[in-house]
């Protein structure tokens, strides 16, 4: 493989990643306006500590800052943004030990918005997410040619998989989804490779240690990773790894380490304690309502991964397939996401509330361009068509949704404005067959093991497709192909 047709692609897609941002940026601007759910509490934050410099926000409610990006009241007679919306915000207050009012949120996504904030309001700090979008879309370039596939698949699973439901619609909101997802995805990317230069493990290390500063969600992560910083220092040194891991490792022990001890510490600093409050946040459930919460996660009417994106059904289906032939990377994805799933699955409010689908599921949906990129980069030319036709539903439903960004977003109430939308235009009720698993129109037990199982049986089948697809391939080409190395293309 020729390294500067890779960075030819590579462009490409970047750019073709930010002109869709761009159009779909100013859709967002005009329904989604004002700020709402999470994104005010950042902005908020990110005052705070641009003209006070601190965290504690009780002057800036006294103040009603937030106001500064809300329309006049009333609103103007050509109004498109949000029909209700609250002129007092509620602050999302931490149950912090010390005097003052402070965010329970992550401080990362209110750094990342402060300067862009600064100079070019809500349109710089939507660019400042959208930039992690596009650094995130890149890595998915790279991840699909490191496993298997050509420039041309490659280029089509990141920009299928980076523009669509449930990475897309986040791009641009002011949430810690997409720029952990980048994090994470490239510090994977990063410590399954066999060699990196230095400053590629002191990007990695940064990435790890930003992880807890987006959400304390993802501190078990990025100990892990860290973890594994820190194995591969000491394997170099022992001589087993490569000689020159050491010491170019030890560039991502530091900051890996600084990012972790910093969070300790601002937890010693705001609760007294080394971890977060759990009163911050809703708590979490028992076994069974894990399992809904999983069963939710993937399937749940509103805000099932599946549900909006069935392509990531193909992408589990091919996971055997790519752990086979990248048992190293295939160990360290699973070692960092498991833990991850696990979490979000208990956690009480599993479907995020009051954003696009599938909020918790971003930071690790990247990854699936990985198993599909080892499919499809070796099976039959059909299985492909198997593929598009299922992220082409996907695709539909975002469309939708950018169309008006405000059908992303839904009350508990078991309506998925996505489809109900798509029933208006061809005259279907497949809105009328989803199943609900949040709690507020929760389908029966019954049914929603039901949908489980159908679920699985369809798992079960494209497994099957997978298997004989790359049978049949193999068969007629008398060989596999192997994986492609990119390492020079960063």
């Amino acid at each position: 493989m020729r390294a500067e047709g890779d960075r030819r692609w590579l462009l490409l897609v970047l750019a073709l990643a930010a002109l869709a941002w761009v159009v779909v940026g100013w859709r967002y601007l005009v329904r989604l306006e004002p700020l709402t759910g999470d994104e005010p509490y950042y902005v908020v934050t990110a005052i705070s500590l641009l003209e006070d410099g601190d965290l504690d926000e009780t002057n800036q409610y006294a103040e009603r800052v937030w106001l500064r990006f809300y329309p006049p009241q009333p609103v103007p007679a050509d109004w498109q943004g949000w029909p209700s919306f609250p002129w007092d915000l509620p602050p999302h207050a931490a149950h912090a030990a010390r005097p003052g009012l402070y965010s329970k949120h992550g401080l990362g996504p209110a750094l990342l918005v402060a300067v862009p904030l600064l100079f070019a309001g809500r349109v710089g700090a939507m660019a400042a997410i959208g930039l992690c979008g596009i650094l995130l879309v890149g890595q998915l370039y790279l991840l699909a040619r490191e496993t298997g596939a050509g420039p041309r698949l490659a280029a089509a699973l990141a920009l299928g998989t980076g523009l669509t439901m449930p990475i897309g619609p986040y791009a641009l909101l002011i949430f810690p989804e997409v720029p952990a997802a980048f994090c994470l995805l490239y510090a994977v990317r990063r410590l399954a490779a066999r060699e990196n230069r230095w400053w590629q493990w002191l990007l990695t290390g940064s990435a790890i240690g930003f992880l807890p500063w987006l959400h304390q969600r993802f501190v078990f992560s990025a100990a892990l990773l860290g973890v594994v910083a820190l194995a591969r220092a000491v394997a170099a040194r022992w001589g087993r790894a490569p000689v020159t891991d050491w010491p170019r490792a030890l560039w991502a022990v530091g900051p890996a380490l600084v990012g972790g001890l910093g969070i300790v510490g601002y937890d010693l600093w705001l609760y007294g304690q080394p971890y977060q409050n759990t009163s911050d946040h809703a708590g979490f459930s028992d076994l069974v309502g894990t399992l809904n919460g999983a069963g939710g996660l993937l399937l749940d009417a509103q805000w099932g991964l599946l549900v909006a994106a069935p392509v990531y059904l193909a992408a589990l289906a091919a996971v055997s397939l790519w752990w086979a032939r990248q048992p190293r990377l295939a160990g360290l994805v699973a070692a960092v996401a498991l833990p991850y799933l696990v979490l979000v699955a208990a956690y009480r409010v599993w479907w995020g509330e009051w954003g696009p689908p599938a909020r918790y599921l971003v930071p690790v949906a990247a990854f699936a361009v990985a198993p599909l990129a080892s499919w499809l980069g070796q099976a039959r030319p059909w299985a492909r068509l198997v593929v598009a036709v299922l992220w082409g539903w996907g695709a539909l439903l975002t469309t939708i949704g950018y169309l008006d960004p405000q059908r992303f977003y839904h009350h508990p109430d078991g309506v998925n404005k996505l489809y109900r939308t798509l029933d208006s235009w061809l005259g279907t009720a497949f809105a009328e067959w989803l199943v609900p698993f949040q709690p507020f129109a929760q389908a029966p037990a019954s049914v929603r093991l039901a949908v489980s199982g159908l679920a699985l049986g369809l798992l079960g089948v494209l497994a099957m497709v997978v298997a004989w697809s790359v049978e049949t391939a193999e068969a007629g080409t008398g060989q596999e192909r192997g994986v492609v190395r990119v390492d020079r293309v960063e």
